[in-house]
């Protein structure tokens, strides 16, 4: 039985699926099986994954789930390994991602029983295939102080999606949500800290992470409302103490007004005037939300108003 399920979400990735895949024939770690769940595409994914021969196990799903969260859970079910490692269709990793990653994550709970998973930092491929001057970990706020616990992920999210982590912590939690698209894997993080266990990163860019104009996450407005909603389940679950009560509030806040922050600037592209009447109604929660966290809520506000996201083109190709 190999040790690590590489969990592949793909949904119309006909364009990309054969290169995730290379990446991970590529791996210099060799004890791996992969299991590529199709979300019912409607071009030749299935195909090309299947292609790749017997190490390559794809799952379709009878209908469009419409959540990467509801596809990996899909082909989890087909999974049979220690130690978990997800991919999306059309990301990339680096030849010693796995290599990296697993003797990281054997070493660090040595050290500390806690640890359940690592994690580590991407290059961002913009949707016109260029490098970013920005990696995942500059967009996210930089490298956590330590292993990654409840109180960092009550503020953002420093755990890019394609980490590593134990089969049986993600059983302990409960698996992953198809109930919060764009943010299911910020809440499977807190959840496994939540439950005691610790993230480590791994201070190495081993992945490739590809942006897309029609992904969720290019929508700064329904990330936003999907932000506050991780939090608002923390709450519900009972599990926080009252100081990581006050901090998911304050986070739920400022997801609250960012959201406005997206509507405002969009109404003001729209007109090219300035949407007063809204401004004045969002005044007191902008207000609040930019004292508890201003520099956060400045930035995004700036990024918005002018058009732009938080990451540019790299002036020099990264390599």
């Amino acid at each position: 039985m190999p040790r690590v399920t590489v969990i592949v979400a793909a949904y119309n990735a006909a364009d990309t699926i054969e290169a995730t895949l290379a990446s991970v024939f590529a791996q210099r770690y060799d004890d791996w099986q992969v299991v590529v769940g199709d979300d019912c595409s409607t071009d030749a994914t299935a195909d090309l994954a299947a292609a790749f021969g017997e190490r390559v196990r794809v799952v379709r799903s009878p209908v469009n789930a419409g959540t990467p969260a509801a596809t990996r859970t899909m082909a989890l079910g087909h999974a049979t390994s220690e130690l978990i490692a997800f991919l999306d269709g059309d990301d990339l990793w680096e030849p010693d991602y796995l290599e990296t990653m697993v003797a990281a994550l054997d070493a660090r709970r040595g050290e500390d029983p806690r640890v359940a998973a690592v994690a580590c930092d991407a290059l961002l491929l913009l949707p016109d295939g260029t490098l970013s001057q920005k990696t995942y970990m500059d967009v996210a706020g930089g490298w956590p102080a330590g292993d990654v616990g409840v109180e960092e992920l009550l503020s953002r999210n420093p755990v890019y999606a394609s980490a590593l982590l134990r089969r049986a912590v993600l059983d302990e939690v409960g698996g992953l949500d198809a109930g919060l698209p764009g943010t299911d894997d910020h809440d499977l993080w807190l959840r496994i800290a939540e439950h005691g266990h610790r993230i480590h990163h791994v201070r190495r860019t081993l992945a490739r992470y590809r942006l897309r104009d029609s992904s969720l996450s290019a929508d700064r407005g329904a990330m936003a409302t999907a932000g506050a909603a991780v939090f608002r389940r923390a709450l519900e679950r009972g599990r926080l103490d009252p100081a990581q009560r006050r901090r998911a509030r304050r986070a739920i806040r400022v997801q609250q007004a960012m959201g406005r922050c997206e509507a405002l600037a969009a109404e003001y592209r729209r007109s090219r005037r300035p949407p007063v009447v809204l401004a004045v109604r969002s005044l007191p929660l902008l207000t609040l939300a930019a004292l508890e966290n201003a520099s956060r809520l400045v930035a995004a506000a700036r990024w918005l108003a002018r058009g732009r996201r938080p990451y540019g083109p790299a002036e020099t190709p990264r390599p």
